[in-house]
């Protein structure tokens, strides 16, 4: 499995509880993933760290996450017990159309800037979302005559009752701040995606131990520094594509020096060959991939 990938659906939402138990095999290897729409992540129970936006997390139970699309997070649980959490995927056009009327937005407005936000449901607003987001997983599974309804209905419910909380949102002191020298890596990688960055590269620049420097990165983002790079050239290189570059252009202008190697990671990355993302693109039918 990827460090990074892009998980999508034909159908506009998704919405589960899970619970993932420690010690079985590929539970706790989930790698970075993204979504091609918003995802709300609600917390319930477990010892967690929650990786996502430049910021790793140690959440409690009724934290709330609200991920902007194409934006990598993960979560590693870090207990003996198993952790918990319901997860709601809403792709952009099912949110403008059931909000078409009445602004149910507000939750999401800034998210895509900063990549996610966060608040603290209530005791009671805790019940109430699981409540509504159990009828609204049934419903999304079934699928029986008047279920699409009825999916809209729970949606509007789940928005209506975020919404509401944001009005008295309550901030968890639950973030770790990432270190400057993090920050300062991922700027460094960010000017330089296109050449190529080695360890003794980053211990030059920023005169640390190169193993120090990838410990930090790897405890701070959950993520190494080489699928880091990788996924970065990853998004370089879809944009170009999206932006009119063949597959050779947005191969060499990402980055990447091998062209075999790019095609393999891209594929992997993002579920489909870079020619067939490509092709899509120009067409306007990449159908929700990010």
């Amino acid at each position: 499995m990827p460090e990074c990938e892009l998980v999508s659906s034909a159908y506009p939402v998704q919405c589960y509880r899970r619970s993932t138990t420690p010690g079985i095999q590929g539970e706790d290897a989930v790698p970075f993933h993204r979504h091609d729409g918003f995802e709300f992540y609600l917390f319930l129970n477990g010892t967690v760290n929650f990786y996502a936006g430049d910021s790793v997390y140690s959440p409690v139970r009724g934290e709330l996450f609200i991920i902007s699309p194409d934006r990598a997070h993960r979560c590693i649980n870090r207990g003996a017990q198993p952790y918990e959490r319901f997860i709601i995927n809403l792709r952009k056009d099912k949110i403008l159309n059931i909000s078409e009327e009445v602004s149910l937005s507000r939750c999401f407005e800034g998210s895509e800037q900063c990549a996610i936000k966060r608040l603290r449901l209530s005791s009671d607003a805790i019940d109430e979302y699981c409540t509504i987001a159990d009828k609204l997983s049934r419903a999304v599974y079934l699928r029986n005559t008047g279920d699409d309804l009825l999916v809209d209905a729970y949606i509007t419910e789940i928005l209506v009752l975020v919404n509401r909380q944001l009005e008295g949102v309550r901030e968890s002191e639950t973030r770790q701040d990432v270190p400057e020298l993090v920050c300062d890596v991922k700027n460094y990688i960010f000017d330089h995606l296109t050449e190529q960055i080695s360890l003794d590269d980053l211990s030059r620049q920023f005169y640390f131990n190169g193993k120090y420097i990838s410990a930090m990165f790897k405890k701070y983002t959950g993520m190494t520094i080489r699928a880091y790079i990788l996924d970065q050239r990853i998004t370089l290189s879809k944009r170009l594509l999206r932006e009119g570059s063949n597959v050779s252009e947005a191969c060499y202008h990402s980055g990447f020096l091998d062209y075999t190697n790019f095609i393999r990671s891209f594929t992997r990355a993002v579920g489909m060959s870079p020619g067939k993302y490509s092709r899509c693109a120009k067409a306007g039918a990449l159908n929700g991939v990010a």
